[in-house]
């Protein structure tokens, strides 16, 4: 005798309150829904996402544990980083005060917690501008920048910059004056202002090499070849990168020889040089299995090489990518990058044509607003889908998808996305 069938996901989360608290258990939600089999050899299993997957509540309750184990041992690490600022504070240690309290932040940035991890930032922050020594501050001021940016409030992040770097400047910390550069080359980039970008960064590698720091100046050269391929100056961004690849072997830095053949297979692909970019995307994995397990860097070039077989018209390696990317998603627990798999799988069945495809959109568009809470995903989804609508003949969707990515671009200061945006309205109205 078979028991109750499944609870669909977009059911079982429907039920779930938005709480902070309840993060770990979306999660463990998430990791073990599973396709239902009758589905999955059906005609709708091509178009399965992962609201349409089940969950069983008694498999969930049996695996809680796990959940509140993680839960535990994050807690403790937490805990045990105040009381370590605590005894510093004991010892009269102000730095070491400052360097406990980062590191609890980071804790929390690293699991995607950026509120709480702004928060322990902050607190750094008051007690390192009471020392005498400004490098704390510099540091505490740099941490601050990067959240700020990870939430995309660019321009509380580049006042956090700019002031780590003019104190890193007074006090000739030459190291955190290269650190703060970068940052505020990352901003300037994530903003599509090229110009700022370029000087940023070019000020950086100029102060990373005078101080020898290879990795520093490896990781500068490989955002100013980003920054040349965006601006299309794709013999500089190849020299770049080589020279940024050249570093990172010579150091046996996995994770960043991940990096860089990852941006080495999109500059391969701008070329239309695609048998290259493969090779640089499955070279640029194998580099990310030596490295500490990062399931967002490998997802990033997963979806690369998807895109890549989509672009080439290999629309079977295409889907398979896109559907191992998926479980590296949910198993990895980056749910947030769900969004971005299935507006990829949405682009793919509007290249075959197929009207269908606008489940996965839709599913897209929910993740962004109720997953990852990110307005920029959103904005990138609402445009691929005016983009898939229009392909279908759609003109009237079309148009409403493209004027709501452009709202979307216009609130972000997002103007290059938003010119693009632009020229396809004008497109479909000629």
């Amino acid at each position: 005798m078979t028991g109750p069938p499944p609870v669909r996901v977009e059911k079982a989360l429907a039920l779930m309150p938005e709480l902070e608290a309840l993060a770990p258990l979306r999660a463990l939600l998430v990791s073990i829904a599973r396709p239902d089999e009758a589905t999955l050899w059906s005609s709708s299993g091509p178009y399965l996402t992962l609201g349409k997957r089940g969950v069983h509540p008694d498999e969930l309750r049996r695996r809680m544990p796990q959940a509140f184990h993680r839960v535990m041992e994050h807690l403790q690490v937490l805990f045990k980083g105040y009381v370590e600022a605590l005894e510093c504070q004991q010892r009269g240690d102000a730095p070491g005060v400052v360097a406990a309290l980062l590191r609890a932040g980071r804790l929390e940035e690293e699991v995607g917690r950026h509120t709480q991890a702004r928060t322990w930032y902050e607190v750094a922050l008051r007690v390192a501008e009471a020392l005498q020594d400004r490098r704390p501050e510099v540091e505490a001021l740099r941490a601050l920048g990067y959240v700020c940016l990870a939430m995309g409030e660019y321009a509380a992040g580049a006042r956090h910059f700019q002031r780590s770097f003019a104190l890193a400047e007074s006090e000739f910390d030459q190291a955190g004056a290269t650190a703060a550069s970068e940052g505020l080359g990352d901003v300037a980039l994530a903003q599509g202002q090229w110009g700022g970008a370029q000087a940023w960064y070019s000020r950086g590698l100029r102060l990373a090499e005078a101080a020898g720091d290879a990795p520093r100046a490896g990781r500068l050269e490989r955002q100013l070849g980003v920054l040349a391929r965006k601006q299309r100056d794709l013999a500089a961004a190849g020299e770049f990168l080589r020279r940024a690849r050249e570093r990172f072997e010579v150091a046996g830095l996995a994770d960043e020889m991940a990096s860089v053949l990852n941006e080495q297979g999109l500059l391969d692909a701008q070329l239309g040089r695609h048998t290259a970019a493969s090779a640089a995307y499955r070279e640029a994995l194998a580099w990310a299995q030596r490295a500490t397990r990062d399931a967002r860097l490998e997802l990033s070039i997963r979806l690369n090489l998807a895109e890549l077989d989509l672009e080439a018209g290999r629309l079977l390696e295409a889907e398979a990518e896109l559907r191992r990317a998926e479980q590296v998603a949910i198993g990895g627990h980056v749910i947030r990058r769900l969004a971005q798999i299935y507006t990829l799988m949405g682009r793919l069945r509007g290249a075959q044509g197929d009207e269908t495809g606008f489940v996965f959109f839709e599913q897209a568009i929910e993740l962004a607003r109720a997953v990852e809470h990110s307005v920029a995903t959103e904005a990138q989804v609402y445009h691929a889908y005016g983009l898939f609508r229009s392909r279908l003949g759609q003109q009237d969707e079309a148009r409403a998808y493209l004027e709501r990515a452009r709202e979307l671009f216009d609130s972000l200061g997002e103007a290059v996305e938003r010119e693009r945006v632009e020229a396809e309205l004008r497109a479909l109205s000629a």
